[in-house]
Formats: C-alpha cells, structure tokens, sequence
C-alpha cells in the first residue's frame, strides 16, 4: 500500500461499515457514484420519506426518486478533501467558500477503458423487488470498476439496445440512442464494487437543468477521456473513487445559493479531514496555521510548489478566516489567496 493511504483508512470492515451507516443515516448529505463525465447522484430531502434496508453486509435506502446500496463487508481506502471554488465556473468571483468530499477509493483494475453496450440481462440485484425483472443494459461509458447502465421494461428501448450491443454508445448511432432514452425514461444505474446508485427520477430535456434531486449526467465530451475522476481530486495514482460522499456545504445550500457558514458542518468534516485526509496535506495545513500562529509574514513563508500543495494552503487560510480572522490571516488571504485588502 502506498505510503500517502496508510493514514487514513478504517482500521477494520467493521469501523467502514460503521462510518457508512452513520453518514447514510443523515439526509443533510449527498452521494455520487460514476467516472468523469458519466455520474449518479443519490440526494433526499430532509423530509422526504425514505425506505431503509439491509443486513449485516449491506445498508440500502430508497425512495420514490432514488435508492443506494452500499456494501458493508469491505475496508477500501478513504480519502477526505476538500477544493477550492470561486477560481471559475458558477460560483466565480467568490473568494471564501470551498467544497469537500470523501472519496471511497480501490486500487485501479488493469484494463481501464471505455467498453461497448452490453445486454446484462434482467436486474436481479435491483435494491427494490419491483425491478428486478427489468433488462439491465451497460452503456459502456464507464471505466475501471464502474459501470453507468439503463433499466427498462420499454420493449422499443430493449430492442434498440439489443441491436447496438457492441457498439460504442457515443459512436455513429448515438443520436437514435440518445432519443429512444429520453422518450422511454429508463432508470439508471450506477454500479461498483462497493454498491450501487439508482436514479428513477426522469431525465431533463438536453436543453433543460439538471433537477434539485437526485439525477445523472452523461457528458460525451468529458467520458471520451476516460478519466475516472476531476482533476481537482487529490486520488493518488493507480487508484480510483468507486463512491463519493458529499457531504453538505457549510457555504451552499442544496441548489448552490449562498447561505452564511455552518461552522457545525464545516467542524463535522474536518474531523473527517482529521481521520481520513492524506498526510501530505495534513503537514501543509499544518504549517500554514503554525506560521500565522507564531506571526510570521505571508511573504516570509515557503509557499507549496504544487499545484494541489498551493490550493490546501489556500484552503486553510480560507477556513481561517472563518474559525480565527484577523489582520494577519486577511494579510496572507491578500498576498496568497487573491482577495482584496480591507
């Protein structure tokens, strides 16, 4: 095992199995499981009526819109991080918030490449009894140990699916693929190692917005690099993320407006970041706190030479400015972190 994962994993299958079942119990939070560019989300509201089940080796919830299943009799590796945001995107131009995730990681297979459509027969794994009778079909536009499949009863899908098996689904034929999906709705199916996450909930028009609940996407563009994961996720090489635990924004609510910080859920990661973050970043946040505790001045400090080391330095002073602002965390935000002198 890489030294940068020995910090940080469960001690046992039993302390996993306890962390999992804990997180799930709390609908403040969100799942995601997928490669870049082909993802499922799995997201309640705190009032929606849920349906729990399991056993000793698997914890599953569903609801009208969703379910997830995570298998519980495993100890993969677990990475806690956190990112930056306001350097693009939707939420540019703010300079004080960040994301955080906790990545469930296992070690890459030796064939990760996109596959073809492929026919897995009726969905006798389904977490509801319901579907379990209906056809599973692998997109192929997975990779590793991930697999973004369609569920459907719809006899003109199933036929449509079954021509194309061994086929790429973004290849010539796509576009009458792509219309048989959204005119037959199917469910979609994530799987892993670790479980799995099924969306009911329909898909929007291409031209629509993603819904506030749990829903997929499935962006051509980013699967055909066949990355499994963002950039801007810390996951040491040869592994890859097989579920993702999203747990709430102490900056966002769940449609991404503004909210003012939750200490409470930023303190509830961190103790995530504590057990599970990678021990590199641990010394830079580390030391980054130490200098600003002892006075030093922003420009007197060896600032990271990575481009992941900088932005963890960049993060600490942005929790800082929460936890303990002052005049010298505002002088460093101002030389390291792109912010504006008071």
């Amino acid at each position: 095992m890489p030294d940068e994962l020995k910090v940080g994993n469960p001690h046992s299958a039993n302390d996993y199995a306890a962390l999992m079942e804990t997180l799930l119990d709390d609908a403040r939070h969100g799942w995601s499981m997928g490669t870049f560019g082909a993802v499922g989300e799995f997201i309640r509201d705190d009032d929606e009526p849920v349906i729990r089940t399991g056993s000793a080796t698997e914890c599953c919830l569903h609801t009208a819109r969703a379910a997830i299943r995570i298998k519980l009799d495993i100890a993969p590796h677990l990475i806690a991080y956190d990112t930056l945001l306001g350097d693009g995107g939707c939420l540019a131009g703010d300079r004080d918030s960040w994301g955080h995730s906790l990545a469930v990681c296992l070690p890459m297979p030796g064939n990760a490449h996109r596959g073809a459509i492929e026919s897995l027969g009726q969905d006798a794994a389904a977490v509801r009894a319901e579907d379990r009778d209906a056809a599973l079909f692998d997109l192929g536009v997975g990779i590793g140990h991930v697999r973004f499949c369609l569920r459907t009863r719809d006899p003109g899908l199933i036929d449509t699916l079954l021509a194309m098996q061994g086929q790429d689904a973004l290849g010539p034929d796509g576009g009458a693929l792509m219309a048989a999906v959204m005119r037959a709705q199917p469910h979609r199916v994530m799987i892993s190692p670790v479980g799995r996450i099924e969306v009911f909930a329909p898909i929007p028009p291409m031209d629509g917005e993603s819904p506030e609940g749990p829903h997929t996407h499935l962006m051509p563009q980013l699967v055909r690099l066949e990355r499994t994961h963002d950039s801007n996720a810390p996951i040491p090489p040869g592994f890859q993320p097989v579920l993702m635990f999203h747990p709430r924004s102490p900056w966002h609510d769940v449609m991404g407006r503004r909210i003012p910080f939750d200490s409470g859920l930023n303190a509830d990661f961190l103790r995530l970041l504590d057990l599970h973050g990678l021990p590199d970043e641990a010394r830079i946040r580390s030391g980054v706190e130490s200098a600003i505790a002892t006075g030093v001045r922003p420009d007197a400090f060896a600032w990271p030479d990575t481009r992941r080391g900088r932005a963890v330095a960049r993060l600490t002073l942005r929790r800082l400015a929460q936890q303990s602002p002052g005049e010298l965390v505002t002088a460093w935000r101002v030389y390291h972190d792109r912010v504006e002198g008071g």
